[in-house]
């Protein structure tokens, strides 16, 4: 009896994307933190609705799209030193330490320089060829014109032995979804 492809579960192409199957592209100054990623979100965006009323009736009209904000967990390693490259990554995007306050009034911050100081931004969802072991890339997140607006060092205690954990802000214009290297057998 064969396969009927509307049970998916019995279909032996069918594979779930797997939350534990990431890799990160983050390169911050000219350093690679790919290896150092916890978690990450994955992008998600609303579209505005904009009422009209016509006599008796509410017609609804898409409107805007807005992307919302994603949070990123680094593990914080001594070398490279993540703490230190966050705090560096305030200096290149403009930032510049307030020895008083007359300096401090002329430090400004531009879009281009936010976003070019933190450098590519990719989640690469990887999973396997049907029937196959080997690991590819199924998917990628690229996110367009991305900034840091938080950056948390995380906390010490000696009630614990868990790694220190960095937890990042990034804002975006847009992401882009790009599909990978995926072929069903007999395609």
């Amino acid at each position: 009896m064969p396969i009927q492809k509307s049970n998916f579960w019995l279909n032996p192409e069918f594979e779930p994307k797997r939350q534990f199957r990431y890799l990160i592209e983050l390169t911050i100054g000219a350093q690679n933190l790919q290896f150092l990623a916890k978690s990450v979100d994955r992008p998600s965006y609303t579209v505005e609705s904009n009422p009209h009323k016509f006599f008796n009736h509410t017609f609804h009209y898409p409107g805007r799209v807005e992307w919302k904000s994603i949070s990123l967990t680094l593990v914080d390693p001594v070398n490279p030193n993540g703490a230190a490259l966050l705090y560096e990554y305030l200096s290149s995007i403009g930032i510049e330490k307030p020895t008083s306050v007359k300096a401090a009034i002329g430090s400004t911050i531009t879009k281009e320089s936010a976003s070019s100081a933190l450098g590519n931004l990719v989640i690469k969802e990887m999973g396997t060829r049907p029937g196959s072991p080997e690991t590819i890339v199924v998917g990628n997140w690229q996110f367009l014109n991305a900034f840091l607006t938080s950056v948390d060092f995380g906390d010490h205690t000696y009630e614990s032995e868990d790694m220190v954990d960095i937890t990042i802000d990034v804002q975006y214009d847009w992401a882009e979804y790009q599909r990978g290297d995926v072929q069903a057998r007999g395609s």
